[in-house]
């Protein structure tokens, strides 16, 4: 009998304990073995916290689910998104009207939310078939302002070919009046207890995390798939991936409606929490208020280059690094800045955008991949395989995933000028 025919009879089992031993956190390498740490630290959290001060982490949850759809888009395909906050507040919104103008249960109008998420990830991801670089980030720069002017509009009431979408308006920029129904409430009377409070904060963190590993998974699956390395292809050379045959803007397509099904399905489940309502200012960032309509899209930006865009995790860690930054910044109410005699809580968000930029500067590829290769040379080291002078903790700038999405701006640009400046290329254009 050939070794071959032994193989194929055993192949099943031995698929079977090669998975067992990938599984086994003992044989995971360091990095994984960090991330399940990290997941059990998220899941016992609740044990150290009141349930009044769950909101913040739940918000930080939903950011972190946010600031991952942003990353198949831009940190894979290097479509520069400047308003994706656009599909977490129609997420956000379409759920909240259903439910509270139409009667619909919260537990039906999410997933009825999220359809309308993805239909607005084809209506934004239709533009990506025919434009590039500054030219499509233009686009969905101006997708949430138009966004709040609708808010605006249909104040009163959103009546489309007779359908009364939202028969009793959009709210303005003050957002809906009332309460959305909350996902998760114990209470079966109009009195709501301590015990029902404290267990429906629980349960929403719980969901929230859930929702968390399920879309971690999901994205981290497709992204490390023959399609996650087509998305990042386009970002390298989009007309080579034209040239081996394959469609770049079906692929730009399905990263934007991903991104916005992801996006809408974080917003949608967020207003329907104990840790925000339906207005403009948590699901876009300010919008009427003191801040501005692209604000919470910036922030998601900052928290995906901060981790390492182009890694899906990598905006998990951002995310969690933008949170405890801002966390330690609001409590230096204290400590004054000499010589100007502020305090340091008082300037935000400027101590935080410096904080971001120090680390860009030393760590342009994001904390995550610095830390990855820190780690290797740590290990190395201790092997006795490299020594002090071998570390490569930085990385260049160009070598970096946003580096690459710079120079790719730069050159569309490039060309753009040369075509509008040259009249020789025009009239070959003719």
């Amino acid at each position: 009998m050939s070794n071959e025919s032994i193989r194929r009879r055993s192949t099943n089992e031995e698929r079977r304990q090669a998975l067992l031993r990938k599984l086994n956190p003992l044989n995971m390498p360091l990095r994984f073995q960090i991330g399940l740490l990290g997941l059990v630290g998220f899941i016992i959290l609740p044990r150290f916290f009141y349930p009044n001060q769950m909101g913040p982490f739940i918000n930080l949850l939903y950011l972190i689910m946010f600031a991952m759809s942003w990353d198949v888009v831009s940190g894979y395909t290097g479509q520069l998104s400047f308003g994706h906050a656009f599909f977490f507040a129609v997420g956000g919104y379409g759920s909240a009207v259903l439910q509270m103008q139409h009667g619909i249960p919260a537990y039906a109008s999410i997933p009825l939310a999220v359809i309308v998420a993805a239909v607005a990830g084809v209506l934004v991801g239709l533009p990506a078939l025919r434009l590039r670089g500054p030219y499509l980030s233009l686009v969905t720069l101006i997708v949430p302002v138009i966004f709040v002017k609708m808010l605006v509009l249909f104040n009163n009431s959103l009546v489309v070919f007779g359908i009364p979408i939202a028969p009793e308006g959009l709210g303005g920029t003050s957002g809906l009046s009332g309460l959305p129904q909350r996902l998760f409430s114990t209470a079966e009377t109009a009195v709501v207890t301590t015990t029902d409070f404290q267990q429906a904060v629980l349960y929403d963190y719980y969901f929230a995390l859930a929702m968390f590993g399920l879309i971690l998974a999901v994205l981290l699956a497709v992204t490390r798939s023959s399609a996650g390395d087509v998305l990042t292809a386009i970002r390298e050379d989009e007309d080579a991936v034209a040239a081996a045959g394959l469609n770049p803007s079906k692929f730009k397509l399905f990263a934007f409606v991903l991104s916005g099904t992801v996006g809408g399905l974080a917003g949608a489940a967020l207003v329907h929490s104990s840790a925000a309502i339906a207005q403009p200012g948590p699901l876009l960032g300010g919008a009427g208020q003191a801040g501005s309509p692209i604000q919470l899209s910036i922030n998601i930006i900052i928290m995906a280059i901060l981790g390492g865009a182009g890694t899906i995790v990598g905006p998990v860690v951002g995310a969690i690094t933008f949170a405890a930054t801002e966390v330690a910044i609001g409590s230096m109410e204290g400590v004054m800045i000499p010589l100007v005699e502020v305090s340091v809580a008082s300037l935000y968000p400027l101590p935080l955008l410096v904080a971001a930029m120090f680390v860009l500067f030393f760590l342009p590829d994001g904390v995550l991949p610095a830390s990855i290769r820190a780690g290797r040379f740590a290990l190395a080291y201790n092997r006795g395989e490299k020594d002090l002078d071998d570390a490569e903790i930085t990385e260049k700038f160009e070598e970096t995933n946003i580096g690459e999405i710079v120079q790719n701006y730069r050159e569309e640009l490039q060309t753009e000028i040369h075509e509008l400046t040259d009249p020789d290329s025009r009239g070959d254009d003719r």
